[in-house]
């Protein structure tokens, strides 16, 4: 059977490599567009042909690529995607997030070679609510520079999907291995490897739902199987923790006391209290569920990074905006 293209916007991600390495050995031939090199070369990526595509550069000549390859399926991962620096750059998360993207969507729009382009967005678009976020609430009210980024795109994509086959699929936090070390989970566990403080903003009251990165992977891989084709997926586990309940949680594992390594800190601007994702129609269409819990995924996380520290202590331990 011949093998079916998928390009991969943004590989070298910690969304875009974690896809990649969970479809790497299925009947696909992958092809993938990266910024900077992150993950790229630092893990094994032996099949997968690379294009560097700076999106904020001129884009003929990736147009020119995508239109020689013809790839069934495109997965948009390249977004900037740290909330609070937003307010800081707000320009540059609009020009990567949403105008560096119109050409190359408005040129997607008119290939016959494209089945399926799935945006991977974010309940952030909602803003902070206490309604059921399901799949069919047009009800926006982004609190955040991050937030108006993606549902700007999102908008784009609604103009432009006559033929119904560009995607929008928002997902609860996800988490897992290579994921940066400036990220809530890994940065826990970090600090308390090292023996020093966790920073958490505000309270720590605020509340989301998450979700191990292979329930995340296989929820796309569903998508691209799937031949009932929606404009709209939602994907979301059953349960909601606070940041304090999570730090708590990996504390318990690694046996040390919350109280030993936590420090409250100045909360964050615009930060909203909880994202109540919906994902009821999409499991029922898709055939899909969480198979990780919350307490599994920590701990696999934890032993991923006990034995890779090594390594993973030489990646930024703070967010940084490139040029």
């Amino acid at each position: 059977m011949k093998k079916k293209k998928i390009l991969i916007l943004g590989v070298s991600s910690f969304a875009g490599f974690s896809f990649y390495q969970y479809i790497k050995n299925k009947n696909f031939k992958i092809y993938g567009t990266y910024n900077r090199k992150k993950n790229i070369g630092k893990f094994t990526a032996d099949n997968i042909i690379l294009k560097k595509a700076n999106f904020e550069a001129n884009q003929i000549n990736l147009l020119k690529w995508i239109k020689k390859i013809q790839p069934q399926y495109i997965i948009d991962f390249a977004s900037i995607c740290m909330v609070n620096e937003s307010w800081k750059y707000p320009s540059k998360y609009f020009l990567i997030n949403f105008y560096s993207k119109i050409k190359l969507l408005k040129f997607l729009s008119d290939q016959k070679f494209l089945k399926k382009f799935i945006y991977i967005s974010s309940p952030e678009v909602f803003g902070d609510t206490k309604k059921k976020l399901e799949e069919k609430l047009f009800e926006f009210k982004p609190s955040t520079p991050y937030a108006s980024s993606k549902l700007s795109l999102e908008n784009y994509l609604s103009n432009l999907n006559t033929k119904k086959k560009f995607i929008i699929s928002r997902f609860s936090n996800f988490y897992g291995p290579y994921q940066p070390n400036y990220r809530l989970i890994p940065k826990t566990i970090l600090s308390i490897l090292a023996n020093e403080k966790i920073t958490i903003h505000g309270n720590g009251l605020s509340k989301r739902n998450y979700i191990f990165v292979d329930d995340f992977c296989e929820g796309i891989l569903k998508i691209l199987k799937t031949k009932k084709n929606n404009d709209i997926y939602h994907f979301s586990g059953d349960d909601f923790y606070t940041v304090k309940e999570i730090v708590d949680k990996i504390c318990k594992i690694m046996n040390v006391k919350f109280n030993d390594f936590v420090i409250f800190v100045k909360d964050r601007k615009g930060k909203d209290k909880i994202y109540n994702l919906k994902s009821f129609k999409t499991r029922k269409l898709l055939k899909w569920k969480t198979e990780t819990n919350l307490d599994m995924g920590l701990k696999k996380i934890i032993n991923f990074i006990e034995k890779n520290k090594k390594m993973i202590n030489k990646r930024p331990a703070k967010f940084k905006i490139s040029n």
